[in-house]
């Protein structure tokens, strides 16, 4: 047959019809990603695992896309949420330290879960005059004894100044005064003991003192100091022997 001759002639209706469903085919996909309505794929049309993470945006889904209590712990995988995840100042991280040294316990947990550890039993000291320290009365004060505070936490001081009081004058009333002092612009605690002289004997008086002192961040010292006033006659002879303790108090610093 002549090629003119195949040229001239018609397509049949079945060419026709299978040349536009292909057509139809290789556009359909086309077509539905631009003209399906809104709202018309749902989880029904959607197949398990069908949508994976490189297929979604990043920060394409936010809170206000989430509903409430739509993340469960089923739906977070283990150790999908770490300290880098968290807002620190907000959430406390999961303690990351421990105490190995004996006699030492946690006594506070910082927010990105590091740990302080102190021992478990407040340290206690002191000091005691060796021998009684004589005040001299020409003196407004008598240091009787000084100890130092190690930089920390606080302390409670804890001082008892035994005096005995010698003098020759009858009918004479002798006051003693002693200070409790933890150094620095820490406040002070004042005690005050009187005696009465009758001439020959001597006497004495105990004066106790309990005193907080508060934390520094530089050592301190605590010091003792006594100071005599007297009423008429010859100034006595005294004579005090001390000892002070410090026991340190708790803290969460």
């Amino acid at each position: 047959m002549h090629p003119r001759l195949l040229m001239r002639r018609r397509p049949s209706a079945p060419l026709v019809v299978s040349v536009i469903a292909l057509f139809v085919a290789l556009g359909g996909v086309g077509y539905a990603a631009t003209f399906l309505p809104a709202n018309s794929v749902g989880t029904a049309q959607l197949q398990n695992n069908a949508v994976k993470n490189w297929k979604i945006s990043n920060q394409a889904v936010g809170n206000w896309k989430l509903a409430f209590g739509a993340v469960g712990s089923r739906k977070i995988e283990n150790g999908a949420v770490g300290t880098k995840q968290i807002n620190s100042n907000q959430v406390q991280a999961r303690v990351a330290g421990t105490c190995s040294s004996p006699g030492k316990a946690i006594t506070a947990v910082a927010q990105k879960g590091t740990v302080t550890c102190r021992p478990t039993t407040a340290p206690e000291f002191g000091t005691t005059t060796k021998d009684p320290v004589t005040i001299d009365s020409t003196k407004s004060t008598t240091e009787i004894l000084t100890t130092t505070l190690p930089a920390g936490n606080p302390y409670l001081m804890f001082a008892t100044a035994s005096a005995t009081v010698t003098g020759t004058a009858a009918n004479q009333w002798v006051k003693v005064s002693c200070t409790l002092s933890p150094g620095g612009s820490a406040p002070t605690q004042t005690n005050t003991a009187s005696v009465h002289l009758d001439g020959s004997n001597p006497d004495s008086a105990t004066i106790p003192f309990t005193l907080p002192a508060p934390q520094t961040d530089k050592d301190a010292t605590g010091t003792l100091t006594c100071a005599e006033t007297h009423s008429a006659g010859a100034a006595p002879t005294v004579t005090v022997a001390a000892n002070l303790n410090t026991l340190e108090t708790a803290s969460n610093k």
